[in-house]
C-alpha cells in the first residue's frame, strides 16, 4: 500500500486526472457536451473572494477555477451520472448559484462534503460530488489523496488499486481523523483509475448517456437476472475494448432489453 509519504499533490495532475476520467466516461455511454472546460484563464465565477464564505484555501479555489466539469447549467433531467447515483460537483455552476442567492455556503458544503464532516473539513479539502444521496468524494489538496466515505464493501475489501496505508489518527486531528477513519483514501490519479476499472469490470453499468446503476445494490425480484444480461450486452459489443466498442449501438441495445424484458428500470430519456 502506498504511504502518504509517498504521494503528492499537483494541481495540473489533478485536471488530468479527471479530464482523463470525463473522457473515458463519454466514450463509453457520456454525451460528449456534458463535460465543460474552462477558458484559459480559468472559470471567471471561482474566484478566492466568490468562495470567501466557504473558508477554501487558494489551492483549493485555484484548482475548482481550472477544472473540467460535468454541466449542471441546464434541465435537471438531463444531469449525466458520473458514476452509480452520484452526480459530480459542477463547482462553477454551484458558485454562480451562490452568488445569486440560490444557496448558501453551509448548504453547499453539506452537499458535496457530507452533514458528518463539512463542519470539521479544514480549508485544504474540497467535494468533488454534489448531492442530498450522492457518494461522497473529498479530495484533499494537502495530502494529494481523495477519501470516499461510504465506499462499497465490495470495493473497500478488495480495491483494485492499493489505498493509502496510513492511519488518519496518526496525520489527522482527532476531529477529522474519525471521518477519515471510516472512508478510505487513494492517491488521486488511483482514486479516478480506481473508478474506471468498476466500469471496465461492469460492476458500474450504464443504462443511457445519463444514468449509472451498480452491480453491488441488491435488486428486487422484479430484477433478476437485469444485471447479468447488462453486462453481456457490453460484451457483444466490444466492452471493454474501446478500439472495438460500439457505443450508440450498445446503448441502443440496452435500452431496448431494459424495455421489453424489466420496463420499470428503462432511462426513456434517449440521447437528446
Amino acid at each position: 500500500m502506498p504511504e502518504l509519504e509517498e504521494i503528492s499533490y499537483s494541481r495540473d495532475a489533478t485536471i488530468a486526472a479527471v479530464r482523463d476520467y470525463y473522457n473515458f466516461l463519454a466514450k463509453m455511454y457520456m454525451n460528449e457536451d456534458t463535460i465543460i472546460t474552462p477558458p484559459a484563464a480559468g472559470w471567471p465565477s471561482i474566484t478566492s473572494a466568490d468562495l470567501e464564505g466557504l473558508g477554501k484555501a487558494d489551492e483549493v479555489v485555484d484548482l475548482l477555477a481550472h477544472l473540467p466539469y460535468l454541466r449542471d447549467d441546464r434541465d435537471q433531467n438531463l444531469r449525466a451520472h458520473g458514476a452509480p447515483d452520484c452526480y459530480f460537483a459542477d463547482w462553477q455552476s454551484l458558485i454562480r448559484a451562490l452568488d445569486e442567492g440560490k444557496t448558501d455556503a453551509e448548504e453547499l458544503k453539506i452537499v458535496t462534503e457530507g452533514a458528518e464532516f463539512y463542519e470539521e473539513a479544514p480549508p485544504h479539502v474540497v467535494g468533488l460530488s454534489a448531492g442530498a444521496d450522492n457518494p461522497l468524494f473529498v479530495l484533499d489538496t494537502e495530502l494529494g489523496i481523495v477519501h470516499w466515505s461510504e465506499c462499497p464493501g465490495e470495493i473497500k475489501d478488495d480495491p483494485p488499486r492499493e489505498p493509502v496505508e496510513d492511519d488518519p489518527y496518526d496525520y489527522a486531528p482527532e476531529n477529522e481523523a474519525d471521518w477519515r477513519n471510516d472512508a478510505p483514501a487513494w492517491a488521486i490519479a488511483d482514486f479516478f483509475e480506481l473508478l474506471k476499472d468498476q466500469f471496465r469490470e461492469l460492476n458500474f453499468i450504464p443504462i443511457s448517456p445519463y444514468t449509472v446503476i451498480s452491480a453491488f445494490v441488491e435488486r428486487d425480484g422484479r430484477s433478476e437476472g437485469m444485471i447479468p444480461m447488462l453486462q453481456n450486452i457490453f460484451r457483444e459489443h466490444g466492452w471493454p475494448d474501446l478500439g472495438r466498442y460500439r457505443k450508440r449501438e450498445c446503448l441502443e441495445a440496452v435500452q431496448t432489453a431494459l424495455e421489453e424484458s424489466y420496463p420499470d428500470r428503462a432511462d426513456f430519456r434517449r440521447d437528446q
